[in-house]
């Protein structure tokens, strides 16, 4: 007997559809097909389409909670943490998508609202870090807040179904691996470099892109 799916698995269905695709133009009809069930099953997991986007909503504020623990995990390197914080930014990129974030501004404000105040609360806590890093010599002295406004512009143009990269004779994956090469002698002092374990790196952002695939 096949085994009931749970919400999450069904949330995780529509995620990268509203990252390319209004939710707001999205008929139940559209939500249930990209879910792969039928209406029926999609009433016993949500009790309307609002119930869907607060849930994703929901999702996404955790995560963006989530990463905060990273951050003040002392048991992690500054450089490890560095690594970690760049493929969450890329995560963050990747779901909350303009598209994405416009959609919600102007169709549920509140949402919004709420999911603004966890990126900001985000964004304090990476400046706190980067600036204890910097107080510790692990990273060089610069405005804290400017690294994290390049990587939401980079990342955020490298996602853009206008912009091809293919023009720069790089894949996207290699873009960003790139990126996170030059970030990483950007911000980190020399000394600290050989601290960072990218073994598993490549296939992390691999993993990463195939949710857009």
């Amino acid at each position: 007997m096949r085994k009931p799916m749970s919400t999450n698995h069904y949330l995780n269905k529509i995620k990268p559809i509203v990252r390319k695709a209004k939710f707001s133009q999205l008929r139940i009809d559209d939500i249930a097909k990209y879910m792969d069930i039928s209406k029926v099953t999609l009433y016993k997991h949500f009790s309307s389409k609002d119930d869907i986007i607060e849930k994703v909503v929901e999702y996404e504020i955790q995560y963006l909670q989530q990463a905060d623990l990273v951050v003040n995990d002392d048991s992690l390197s500054y450089a490890d943490r560095f690594q970690k914080t760049f493929l969450q930014s890329l995560l963050c990129v990747v779901y909350l998508s303009d598209l994405f974030l416009q959609d919600l501004k102007e169709f549920y404000p509140t949402l919004y609202d709420k999911l603004a105040m966890a990126q900001q609360n985000r964004n304090k806590n990476l400046q706190a870090f980067f600036e204890n890093g910097m107080d510790r010599k692990v990273f060089n002295r610069m405005n804290p807040v400017l690294p994290l406004i390049q990587d939401d512009a980079t990342l955020r143009r490298f996602m853009e179904p206008t912009f091809s990269i293919q023009w720069y004779d790089l894949t996207l994956k290699q873009a960003i691996i790139e990126y996170y090469k030059m970030k990483k002698y950007q911000m980190i002092r020399p000394e600290h470099l050989d601290a960072i374990d990218d073994s598993n790196f490549e296939s992390q952002v691999a993993e990463i892109l195939l949710t857009i695939s």
